[in-house]
């Protein structure tokens, strides 16, 4: 039975990897059909690579607040040490970038079990509370630059398919948000749900309740820390292609780019990503072929940057592995 369930889950990994990669195709066609390839090249030879290394850094900096928020959400539900903490998200994201699908997310779950015992519903149940923190503070982001365009720059015809953005959004983050606060209150076994299933959803809730255990305001000012950091990230890289954006003009791409990522996507969101940022910048009045070259860049360089560091990490962990197995079956010297 287990070998069937194994099989089932590979294929269901499998047909969303292919629906990934599949759609990041079309997005990079569509992003791609008019570009004018000597733009790109003359935007790479102006970019000024200090703001492209900056943005680099801002990055890393979000990501230590993501390493700070999900210890706290871990620790509320076991005793876990933070460099574990750190260590499986480091790698999840790693695993998110190169894998389609956003399955990632799925990998560090699994690597929280083996690193540091916990049930993967628990840390399942913590990685939707991330989620779900991150999709409150887009939508919240969206919105605020959403009105700025309207008074400041462009009418509500110009931007009728951002309202449209955020108004899906706001509906599946405000539905994840009931579910979050509810999640506690359900008992399966009052609806006759196998003990097996019951016993997965208690963990599940588990790690869902953490956000409650007296954690809240530091998660939602450790959210806000994460997208501070990424929002000037993108900020900065960009501005390495001598584009100045507002602090509303990037929220709004950091908004829609991110939020982009909700469908299966290919590895390192490919097309989605250039998508995204070139219909933004045409919307601003930037060349479009300049977005999908900043979009490209960020995924190079901030995105490889943590892919590379998960990659060490995990071999790292690997080494370690390796020599304490080593040393257990070292025979004693006389």
């Amino acid at each position: 039975m287990s070998e069937y369930k194994a099989a089932g889950s590979r294929w269901k990994s499998g047909l969303l990897g292919l629906v990934g990669i599949s759609l990041g195709g079309v997005f990079l066609w569509l992003a791609l059909r008019n570009i004018d390839p000597a733009e790109a090249r003359a935007a790479l030879r102006q970019l000024d690579r200090s703001w492209l290394v900056g943005g680099v850094a801002l990055y890393l900096g979000s990501i230590g607040f993501r390493c700070l928020r999900w210890g706290i959400l871990l620790r509320a539900t076991d005793e876990v040490k933070w460099r574990h903490a750190a260590e499986a998200l480091v790698i999840g994201f790693a695993a998110n970038y190169v894998l389609p699908g956003r399955v990632g997310e799925l990998f560090r779950a699994d690597y929280a079990r083996r690193v540091f015992n916990m049930s993967r519903f628990t840390s399942v149940g913590t990685i939707v509370v991330e989620r779900v923190c991150d999709g409150i503070v887009l939508v919240a982001a969206l919105w605020l630059s959403f009105v700025w365009l309207i008074l400041t720059r462009f009418s509500l015809s110009q931007t009728s398919w951002i309202l449209a953005v955020g108004a899906v959004a706001s509906a599946f983050f405000g539905t994840a948000l009931v579910f979050i606060v509810v999640a506690g209150r359900i008992d399966l076994r009052r609806f006759g749900a196998p003990a097996a299933l019951a016993a997965r959803w208690d963990h599940l809730v588990r790690g869902i309740s953490s956000v409650v255990r007296g954690k809240t305001t530091i998660v939602a000012l450790s959210s806000i820390g994460v997208w501070i950091f990424e929002v000037l990230a993108l900020i900065s890289v960009i501005r390495g292609f001598d584009i100045s954006l507002t602090p509303p003009e990037g929220l709004m791409l950091l908004g829609l780019s991110s939020l982009s990522t909700l469908v299966p996507t290919a590895p390192g969101y490919a097309g989605t990503f250039q998508l995204v940022f070139a219909n933004v910048f045409k919307m601003f009045g930037y060349q479009p072929t300049i977005g999908v070259v900043a979009a490209t860049a960020i995924q190079l360089f901030c995105f490889g940057t943590v892919t590379a560091l998960g990659g060490l990490v995990l071999l790292s962990r690997s080494g370690i592995t390796i020599w304490r197995a080593q040393r257990l079956v070292r025979p004693e010297r006389p």
